[in-house]
């Protein structure tokens, strides 16, 4: 049996937040992960599909347009890959 994720929290900035880095866009949606010290790679495959949630850009609109915590916790629990093949999100 492989360490369970620790705690998630995920943030709608009001303000678009500077960064640095590839791009250098500006960001407003911030999922943090947190895993034990001695973590499996699940962290990773959640990592994984984040990444490819957050890519999409009808996905992230909707996740800003959503009134309360609530809804934003089952858009991403329910959320699928579009492409062929993926696996169902791990969050």
């Amino acid at each position: 049996m492989g360490l369970r994720v620790g705690a998630s929290a995920f943030v709608f900035t009001t303000a678009p937040v500077p960064r640095d880095g590839p791009g250098g866009n500006p960001v407003q949606l911030i999922f943090v992960l947190l895993v034990p010290e001695k973590a499996t790679d699940l962290h990773l495959q959640i990592l994984s599909e984040l990444a490819q949630m957050f890519s999409d850009k009808e996905m992230r609109a909707q996740l800003a347009a959503l009134p309360d915590a609530r809804d934003v916790q089952r858009l991403i629990s329910e959320w699928e890959p579009h492409a062929p093949g993926q696996r169902r999100a791990a969050v």
